[in-house]
């Protein structure tokens, strides 16, 4: 019993989609520090992110719950399969942003707490209320609440949003369309059968592989622009995601050759690791700067 609750609120909360917002909060969080954080510091700014990442999934979950019912991808969720009542998981998400708040409250700050709910709102009444179910843009404004992680990580260090945030703000604002209309290529017909206005569905793969081309190059370049708001990395960081973002650039050319599932899912997988270890080389770079 206890065991098959835990998988229900594992898929609930999605930790492995929580997981890269923690990994965009980290850069925010050595950045604007003086020194290294401690690792009780770290750990509590993860948590709060944490509680309220997953917070926005299961309210997510909530208000899509029946158009899961009718996808392959999600028909076994546990709300479709009725494994837990709307009111129990709405319980659970409620409490979820409140041990955010007392996290966010007495162990970092308010504004961090703010840049949370923030990405909460956004996520689940601007994307998946307004947006998703009326626009095959919705991910591109939609898109903005899986971007607080770095705002959320500055706010927690320096209690404010300087440039450097914003730019790695706007790194993951144009990183996402790109990767998300991949995903929406090879799931194609599952949006259209739940009627989800996704830009496969409603333009056409042809259209939608270009539009991940455009995205694709401005996301290299505000990856690339990074480099110039701190003086806390270097080459370390700019050569080898430069190098990075060219092997994107190839792959997102050959889906617009082919415009085939595979090269679809081929991109989305690499978009997830292109931005986990961009993220990562500016810890190392920082970490590198650190000691010199």
């Amino acid at each position: 019993m206890i065991l098959k609750y835990i998988r229900i609120w594992l898929a609930l909360t999605k930790p492995r989609v929580t997981s890269l917002v923690l990994v965009t909060a980290l850069p925010g969080i050595y950045l604007g520090s003086e020194e290294v954080p401690s690792f009780s510091f770290l750990f509590y700014v993860l948590l709060g992110t944490f509680f309220m990442s997953s917070a926005s999934f299961v309210f997510n979950q909530i208000i899509e719950r029946d158009k899961d019912a009718e996808m392959e991808r999600t028909k076994n969720r546990p709300l479709p399969k009725k494994e837990i009542s709307v009111f129990s998981a709405a319980l659970g998400g409620i409490l979820l942003i409140i041990l955010s708040f007392i996290v966010f409250y007495f162990y970092v700050n308010l504004l961090a707490f703010y840049c949370a709910l923030f990405g909460f709102l956004t996520y689940v009444f601007l994307y998946t209320i307004l947006l998703k179910p009326r626009t095959d843009q919705n991910i591109v404004i939609g898109g903005v609440a899986g971007c607080v992680g770095p705002l959320i990580g500055f706010a927690a260090t320096t209690n404010s949003i300087p440039i450097a945030a914003w730019t790695l703000f706007t790194m993951i604002f144009l990183w996402t369309p790109a990767h998300f209309w991949s995903l929406a290529i090879f799931l194609n017909k599952d949006y259209g059968t739940a009627n989800f206005p996704m830009m496969p569905v409603q333009k056409g793969i042809p259209k939608t592989t270009k539009a991940i081309l455009l995205y694709s190059i401005l996301y290299s370049a505000s990856c690339v622009f990074f480099y110039f708001t701190t003086d806390k990395i270097g080459y370390f960081y700019l050569i080898p995601t430069s190098l990075l973002c060219l092997l994107m650039l190839y792959y997102s050319i050959q889906l617009v050759k082919t415009n085939s599932e595979i090269e679809a899912r081929k991109f989305f997988f690499f978009s997830i690791f292109h931005l986990f270890l961009v993220n990562i080389f500016i810890l190392a770079d920082y970490t590198i700067h650190l000691k010199g």
